[in-house]
């Protein structure tokens, strides 16, 4: 989906539309000095694995990208309670801690999730450590938030019923093949015969990385809308097995890994990263659950017979690895742990473990909202035998960006609450494209966001009242597919001798074109009044 605007300003007063002349340049609705303050969960255990006690802030060295940071925080967390602090109203206090847990129905069976399910409604049953909330979360192509954190026994069983009665769809998730063929002539040697199965392979990883991209958008919708938790170490369980269930494989010969020099040419990893990244970002410790077992010593079910090849020759073997590769190397670079179990219940308990004892540092970066990558690492001085678990780096993004994804995830996780008044108004569709593609369709429609200025904070300036909105666009199918989130932050200006008629009967409005692919598609719309942090979301159900 394609977002193109404009700005245009609009009264229902009888006087009609202000002047636009000689207007003074908008404000910008940013501090003159912006502090980024960047926390650093650290977990310290000995060769042992044994947590490490006893240590203080001045142990610790903390570099971004190779340079020493000053620690402006420090905090030592021991079975939960804090042990040490620069305040001490804090030592002895329970420390806050929020868990996530995320089930990608999308891509998990349903014998799978049962066991899951099953395994957390006994360990849950007997409540939750102190101080500890937990959210539920599931994605089957719609997004649903079961609950939001919560420390309420009957609430996350509710939650868990929920799930289990939310049909798991991993295996609707088959690769299909368009350049497939079984004959032995098109697969067999040769270096035509080659052609066709590099193509193969191209093809099945596209569509692998079109699976696990939608997951990672859903994932990433759900972090940011829990995001915000103040105080509280924030831990996400994404339950997955990281790859869809799929058999179709392409068949690979021997010498095809020696005529690319290495099986690693073969092999696909990296791909929810994002997702990992994101979560470091946001400052979630991230541990995987993968209850789906190893699947390397599978009948091949689109061939009908076992594989031709065992061990590191077949490509299955470098897919399962592939496949808890990515899981491991995900947790890994948030500073969390990827779990390979069924017993969920089992896993909860490993992650009570892990999460209650650990070194929060903070520090203050000289940059703020750069949009880079920054690489963090933590030293023990004069310890090289202990064991370090932190989140690796992180993206500095624009603080107008996070409110952008913010916005996203609210519309994304069902929030539909209007506190600003919004009114969304959709002309027909004014022109459509056909593309090469059989069957897809592009159609063009203007659309009007109309938002009272009765509802809207503006600040008087001079001879001028100025307000600031953020606008997000984002769009859904029925397979859980999302559009690109489209963004604009808009300065309002009016002329403070007209701010009370406009509040009385005027609205501001943005105008906007859409553009959006055929068949039955959901809008959404998110308007967050910058200056009074309030956010309004409308929906438009299309069939197209």
């Amino acid at each position: 989906m394609n977002v193109k605007g404009c700005l245009a300003l609009a009264l229902v007063a009888a006087a009609g539309a202000a002047a636009a002349q000689d207007r003074p340049a908008p404000p910008v609705f940013v501090s003159d000095v912006t502090v980024n303050n960047v926390s650093v969960d650290v977990k310290v255990v000995d060769p042992a694995g044994v947590p490490v006690a006893g240590l203080g802030a001045p142990d610790f060295r903390l570099f971004e990208d190779g340079k020493e940071q000053r620690l402006t925080n420090f905090l030592a967390v021991a079975g939960g309670r804090v042990v040490a602090s620069p305040d001490a109203t804090l030592v002895g206090r329970q420390e806050p801690r929020q868990v996530v847990l995320f089930f990608d129905l999308f891509q998990l069976i349903e014998p799978d999730k049962r066991a899951v399910v099953r395994s957390l409604e006994d360990a849950i049953s007997g409540g939750l450590p102190p101080a500890q909330t937990m959210a539920v979360v599931s994605f089957d192509g719609t997004l649903r938030v079961h609950t939001p954190p919560t420390a309420s026994r009957d609430r996350l069983l509710e939650a868990l019923e929920a799930v289990r009665k939310t049909p798991a769809t991993g295996l609707q998730r088959q690769i299909r093949l368009s350049t497939f063929r079984v004959d032995e002539g098109a697969a067999g040697g040769g270096y035509g015969g080659y052609e066709y199965r590099r193509t193969q392979n191209e093809e099945y990883w596209n569509e692998m990385r079109r699976i696990v991209g939608t997951v990672q958008s859903a994932f990433a919708a759900a972090l940011d809308r829990f995001a915000v938790a103040p105080g509280a170490r924030k831990v996400v369980v994404l339950i997955s097995p990281g790859f869809p269930r799929a058999e179709n494989v392409p068949i690979y010969r021997l010498y095809d890994f020696f005529r690319e020099g290495s099986p690693a040419d073969y092999r696909n990893v990296g791909l929810i990263e994002h997702a990992a990244q994101l979560a470091s970002e946001l400052e979630y410790t991230m541990y995987t659950l993968d209850p789906s077992g190893s699947s390397a010593n599978d009948v091949d079910a689109s061939h009908g017979r076992p594989p031709r090849l065992a061990g590191v020759a077949d490509v299955r073997f470098w897919r399962e690895a592939d496949r808890k590769d990515n899981l491991i190397r995900a947790a890994q670079l948030t500073g969390g742990e990827a779990i390979f179990t069924a017993d969920a219940g089992a896993a909860l308990a490993d992650l009570e473990r892990l999460t209650s004892s650990y070194y929060s540092l903070a520090f203050q970066p000289d940059h703020a909202g750069d949009g880079k990558e920054h690489a963090l690492r933590v030293e023990v001085a004069g310890r090289p035998e202990l064991r370090l678990a932190y989140r690796t780096s992180y993206v500095d993004r624009p603080a107008e960006q996070r409110e952008a994804e913010r916005a996203r995830a609210a519309l994304l996780t069902g929030e539909t609450a209007n506190p600003l008044g919004v009114e969304l108004v959709l002309a027909k569709p004014t022109s459509r494209f056909s593309f090469k593609a059989q069957g897809m369709r592009l159609y063009r429609m203007a659309a009007q966001l109309r938002i009272p200025y009765a509802h809207l904070t503006m600040l008087p300036r001079g001879e001028a009242a100025w307000g600031q909105v953020q606008v997000v666009v984002v769009a859904t199918d029925g397979r859980g597919n999302l559009s690109d989130l489209a963004r604009v932050r808009i300065p309002i200006e009016i002329p403070a001798a007209r701010l009370e008629e406009a509040r009385r009967q005027g609205y501001f409005a943005y105008r906007f074109t859409l553009e959006v692919e055929g068949g039955k598609r959901s809008v959404r719309v998110g308007v967050d009044d910058v200056l009074a942090h309030t956010t309004s979301a409308v929906i438009a159900d299309l069939d197209l």
